[in-house]
């Protein structure tokens, strides 16, 4: 195929220009019209759509094979969705053949554009157009989809839509107007993060309040003028001023007061503009739980996408948007994280790696904030994320011979205590008989993939690997504890929403949770070298476990005949379904609330008598009546 500019070919244009509101439906009119020479029998007009969000092409379904029919003798099935169409406006007898594939690379040749699409292509049949008739695409059409079609839900500049057309000689050329560059801008202030510290053992802290629209975006309009903050009992405990759109922090007025939630409303009390995670007060100033995304990509992310980067020549952003200063901030400001990882896939070896050891340095505050050095060692054998202890920059690796595959890791980085690998999407494509246990603590068990938990299909809609998931690798003895993340690819770590990144991603990003004596990067480091840490769905969602008193991510040894007292501690963020407890892959004991008026807190106590299996692990399962999840850690407990 040959690809180059003619304008004399025709021009498209796009109606409405936008700029479109994160999550709005809107319907889409893109139109070329045909130069001076026509098009041929057989020409083709083929349409890249934006793929990152936005709402799966569905064009009529034919009825007959292509070989059976053509042009008017072609009939659709009525019965089946759609909701992007195609006409044409021609002084002749010409018809449109539409089809869609959903494809990377084709026909772009810009590796800029090449990054997965929907790709329209509108071939004409019995007969020729003539110059200045139309094909006119209806992507939303209204007669299908009465809404229209839904909006990528976070914002987006310089969209493009690729238009390229084949005059019937088997070349692409790409027309006047094209590629068509669209905005996607977020919308007003239309909701609340609420966040309390989820363990308070002092003087109640300044409740943390950022601003959203209804995507979890950061706004971009005038915040309301004044909130109402309540508690649990709707008692009014703190006036809410709003002077931009920055978070804000809001000091109970009676600050000795104690409280598990509270909510923001307007001044009457009707519209709930967010709750809080509950919390726990404690005596006991010992360990503190920090709340994080250890999965998050930046526009440094080496999949191409639909965009190139004028400040480097000759390079692409990736599939991912969001540059360093919007992860962090959106992280810090939005999600209102206490910790972050940017994950970027092939950073080490890309021309950003300087900049973004950088950017964690910067952003890094202790006690407040903590960043970490990391990128994402993808390869065919499993997707491992990188983390580093400190954050000394250092140049970028050589390609030609940096290697992402797991066994090059693992003798690069031998005896680097400094050093954590963590596999993620762990259902999907994970070779288990690559491990090393000293570099590899933890496995990533949810993102906006899916779970990797266990072999069900709940949360999880693609297919598995022979070999690979979590209860795999806990079946062959590895001690690896549990976490949760986002893996977001939109520069918005933390944010829970469905189709985050595309369609196949459609579940809401996870999260991580550590048991740290100190919000500092050491502190948490360390904590999850030592497993102290789980995964949720999304939700803060308290979950203490111990065994014989020893905590989540521990190796206990015992006589045969000593039992395991098991102890877990759950305050959910809506009622509590279920509490199981996991043994060797089945569960032993399921338990739940009993008071009807605490269903969100639950205390499991359980003692273990059976005969003692070899290698030995249990952990907690956590489901909510909303869905929202949450796994601990395993305790391992080994015979003597």
């Amino acid at each position: 195929m040959i690809f180059s500019q003619d304008d004399a070919t025709g021009q498209v244009t796009l109606s409405p220009e936008g700029p479109f509101v994160t999550g709005s439906y809107v319907t889409l009119k893109l139109t070329f019209t045909t130069g001076v020479d026509g098009l041929a029998e057989g020409a083709r007009l083929r349409v890249g759509m934006p793929n990152t969000g936005w709402e799966p092409v569905v064009v009529p379904q034919l009825r007959y094979w292509d070989e059976l029919v053509r042009g008017k003798d072609r009939k659709y099935a009525p019965f089946y969705a759609v909701n992007t169409t195609a006409e044409i406006v021609t002084q002749g007898d010409a018809v449109l053949h539409l089809e869609t594939m959903e494809r990377m690379l084709i026909p772009d040749e810009d590796p800029a554009e090449a990054y997965w699409r929907w790709w329209i292509t509108a071939t004409v049949e019995d007969g020729p157009l003539v110059g200045g008739d139309q094909i006119v695409l209806t992507y939303g059409d209204p007669r299908f989809v009465r809404r229209g079609v839904r909006v990528q839900t976070f914002p987006e500049e310089e969209l493009t839509i690729s238009v390229y057309v084949d005059p019937g000689d088997g070349n692409w050329v790409c027309p006047r107007g094209a590629p068509v560059e669209l905005d996607v801008v977020s919308g007003a202030p239309a909701r609340a993060n609420v966040v309390v510290p989820s363990v308070i053992t002092g003087p109640v802290p300044p409740v943390r309040i950022a601003l959203t629209d209804a995507c979890h975006c950061r706004p971009n309009d005038d915040p309301p003028r004044s909130l109402i903050l309540r508690d649990e009992r709707w008692r009014r405990v703190s006036n809410v001023q709003f002077s931009g759109l920055q978070p804000v922090k809001v000091e109970l007025e009676n600050s000795g007061a104690i409280f598990e939630r509270v909510t923001l409303t307007d001044s009457r009390g009707e519209q709930i503009w967010g709750t809080s995670n509950p919390c726990i007060h404690s005596d006991e100033d010992n360990l503190q739980l920090f709340w994080g995304d250890l999965h998050a990509q930046s526009e440094y992310h080496v999949m191409h996408s639909q965009k190139k980067d004028a400040r480097q020549p000759g390079w692409s952003k990736g599939i991912s948007c969001g540059t360093p200063d919007d992860v962090y901030q959106y992280a810090r400001d939005v999600s209102l994280l206490d910790f972050v990882s940017i994950t970027d896939q092939g950073a080490i070896t890309g021309v950003g790696w300087e900049l973004l050891q950088q950017k964690a340095i910067e952003y890094y505050r202790p006690g407040e904030f903590v960043t970490f050095k990391s990128y994402e060692a993808g390869s065919p054998v499993g997707h491992r994320n990188v983390y580093f202890r400190d954050v000394a920059v250092e140049p970028p690796q050589d390609a030609g011979t940096f290697s992402y595959m797991p066994d090059f890791l693992y003798e690069y980085y031998r005896g680097r205590r400094d050093v954590m690998l963590i596999p993620h999407h762990v259902k999907t494509w994970t070779d288990w008989s690559l491990h090393d246990p000293d570099l590899e603590p933890l496995m990533e068990i949810y993102s906006c993939w899916g779970q990797s938990e266990n072999p069900s299909m709940d949360r999880w809609d693609k297919g598995m690997t022979p070999g690979a998931g979590a209860w795999e690798a806990l079946r062959r003895g590895y001690r690896l504890g549990m976490i949760a993340s986002s893996d977001n690819h939109v520069g918005m770590p933390g944010r829970s929403y469905q189709h985050d990144r595309q369609a196949h991603t459609p579940f809401p990003g996870g999260l991580a949770a550590v048991w740290a004596p100190e919000l500092t990067r050491e502190a948490l480091f360390d904590a999850l070298k030592s497993r102290r840490c789980y995964g949720t769905t999304g939700a803060r969602i308290i979950l203490d476990f111990t065994i014989n008193d020893q905590p989540m991510g521990s190796i206990l040894q015992v006589n045969e005949e000593v039992s395991r007292e098991i102890y877990a501690y759950i305050r959910g963020t809506d009622a509590i379904d279920r509490v199981e407890v996991v043994q060797n892959g089945k569960v032993v004991e399921t338990g739940a609330p009993h008071h009807r008026d605490r269903q969100d807190v639950y205390h499991l106590q359980w003692r273990d008598t059976t005969a003692l299996e070899a290698n030995a692990y249990y952990y907690i399962r956590v489901i909510q009546t909303d869905g929202e999840m949450g796994w601990s850690s395993p305790v391992w407990v080994d015979r003597v």
